[in-house]
């Protein structure tokens, strides 16, 4: 009882040093110049971007999302595991160069830059937004989860400490704003590095540093046959399984690359060299972690019982969590690794959300508006351009925080990785058209092209959606008790992708927006002289 005591005090601690991060590098509380991005002399080195751009990208929910499906489904989850490793480089070698320079600090006004205010940015800002709030939610649903395998498993105690937990989580986000998620961003990849190694060297040493060994047991405790590295374990073996997995693939190689969110990694940089070096040091960093989180999965799966190991869902769920209860002992309750991971998952959520939080908010001050901004009187800077209330903007990071946290609450027993695949999916469907036909200089998108692609995307993605096993007829689904599946697949991005590029092609009715030739002369101005 004493260590537990002891324990939960330590906790504690550490989300206090973490709320006092924030409140340390708290802007100033009534203008928000610097709200959503730091100021020109504060600039991050492409070097130190491109952490942060890792970071970004190994959020709570995808890091345990790797771990876990490497875990459950052995070779399958390898093949996940090399896409997600893969796509900063896929967005080395396509976009980044491309991003350099355009500045904005919205999505809208990024890849509407070319739009005078108005219903192409407002779409642009509903695609942020439709992207943000599933992934936010599957940060905040591990919450619940881990706090069943410390013994709570009443489900109103576990709901209640989402909504509790997610809202000192939100807090945190919305006091820091940028300078503080970026510390954040820092402080949680510091943790990672030591975190990810320390674990994979405890799994070693646990099977005496054989790697064979660990795939042996592995393949003894999942499967009792010679089959765990094989393909076809995620969606079977059949030809519908192979297309699920491929389309699952693509879904998480070019969701983990295009998230919206990440965007603005590359649009600070001052020349297409900074952002592809931004990328590049991504990678680097990506890559080793991807590795690193296959070799805790395959430990996980090694040294945790099948029957808990499935109890997880279908992609695997929190199992760090339950791979430091077997490097406990084995029982459920509040360990000394069970610690270190809980601290490790708190700072993880904390960072993941401060910038998603900032990136949904900036999106909703600057884009849903009905003139494009949103700002006081006095909140006029030199150049013209207009300053953000930093209470208005740090209202709206709550509100969105407040939805994502209910949705979680609402879910706790759904897969997390729901929430994922449908973000990488919105994001693969609607804003990478968005990005690709946005930054076009021969022949900017219109207003019309762009409502088109996010609302008939979106449409699609949640028609689809609603149809596949991910929502009924499966186990893990997110109505399990009932059944109306007719869609095989686990991912719509099949149908989502194609909808969303070829609904934001350029018609030849649409009319060029009031005002979109200034617009564009703006957007065509050097970069340091570029508003907002």
């Amino acid at each position: 009882m004493g260590g537990l005591v002891i324990a939960l005090l330590l906790f504690l601690l550490f989300i206090g040093a973490c709320l006092f991060l924030s409140m340390w590098a708290s802007p100033d509380l009534r203008v928000g110049d610097e709200f959503f991005r730091v100021g020109e002399s504060k600039r991050l080195s492409a070097r130190m971007t491109g952490f942060a751009y890792a970071g970004d990208i190994a959020n709570a929910a995808a890091v345990m999302y790797l771990v876990g499906v490497v875990a459950v489904a052995g070779g399958d989850g390898l093949i996940v595991a090399l896409a997600a490793a893969l796509s900063p480089l896929l967005m080395r070698q396509w976009l980044a160069k491309r991003l350099a320079g355009v500045g904005g600090r919205s999505f809208g006004e990024t890849v509407a830059r070319h739009l005078p205010p108005g219903p192409g940015r407002r779409a642009a800002g509903f695609a942020m937004l439709a992207a943000t709030v599933p992934l936010l939610t599957a940060q905040f649903q591990p919450l619940g989860d881990t706090a069943q395998m410390v013994g709570i498993t009443d489900l109103g105690t576990r709901q209640l400490l989402i909504v509790l937990m997610g809202a000192l989580i939100v807090s945190c986000a919305a006091i820091g704003a940028t300078r503080g998620a970026s510390m954040l961003q820092m402080a949680k990849m510091a943790g990672l590095v030591i975190i990810a190694p320390l674990l994979g060297l405890l799994v070693l040493i646990r099977f005496n540093g054989s790697f064979g060994a660990i795939f042996d047991a592995a393949d003894r405790q999942q499967s009792g046959s010679a089959g765990y590295l094989e393909l076809g374990r995620l969606f079977g073996d059949g030809p519908v399984g192979f297309v699920d997995l491929a389309a699952f693939c693509l879904c998480v190689l070019t969701g983990a690359a295009f998230m919206p969110y990440l965007i603005a990694r590359f649009t600070d940089a001052s020349k297409p060299a900074d952002a592809r070096r931004v990328a590049g040091v991504g990678f680097a960093v990506i890559g080793p972690m991807c590795a690193m989180a296959a070799l805790i999965g395959f430990g996980a799966a090694a040294l945790v019982p099948h029957e808990k190991l499935i109890a997880q869902g279908q992609f695997g769920g929190n199992i760090i969590a339950r791979l430091a209860i077997a490097l406990d002992g084995g029982e459920d309750g509040l360990g000394k690794w069970l610690l270190f991971v809980l601290c490790a998952t708190f700072l993880m959520v904390l960072a993941a959300a401060a910038v998603l939080l900032l990136a949904a908010a900036a999106s909703v001050v600057r884009d849903l508006s009905a003139s494009g901004a949103v700002a006081k009187p006095e909140g006029l800077k030199a150049d013209g351009t207009k300053s953000v209330s930093a209470g208005r903007a740090r209202l709206t990071m709550v509100t969105i925080g407040g939805v994502s946290i209910l949705l979680a609450a609402l879910t706790p027993d759904v897969t997390p990785q729901f929430w994922l695949i449908l973000s990488y999916t919105v994001t693969t469907s609607t804003v990478l058209p968005l990005v690709i036909h946005g930054l076009r200089s021969d022949r900017p998108m219109t207003a019309a092209a762009m409502k088109r692609c996010v609302y008939g995307s979106t449409a699609a993605i949640l028609l689809v959606t609603f149809f596949s096993p991910s929502v009924s007829g499966t186990p893990y689904a997110l109505f399990p008790g009932l059944d109306w599946n007719f869609w095989p697949f686990h991912s719509s991005v099949l149908v989502g992708a194609p909808v969303g590029f070829l609904l934001a092609r350029p018609r030849r009715g649409d009319r060029p927006t009031r005002g979109a030739a200034a617009a564009r002369d703006r957007a065509a101005a050097p970069f340091p002289t570029r508003a907002g």
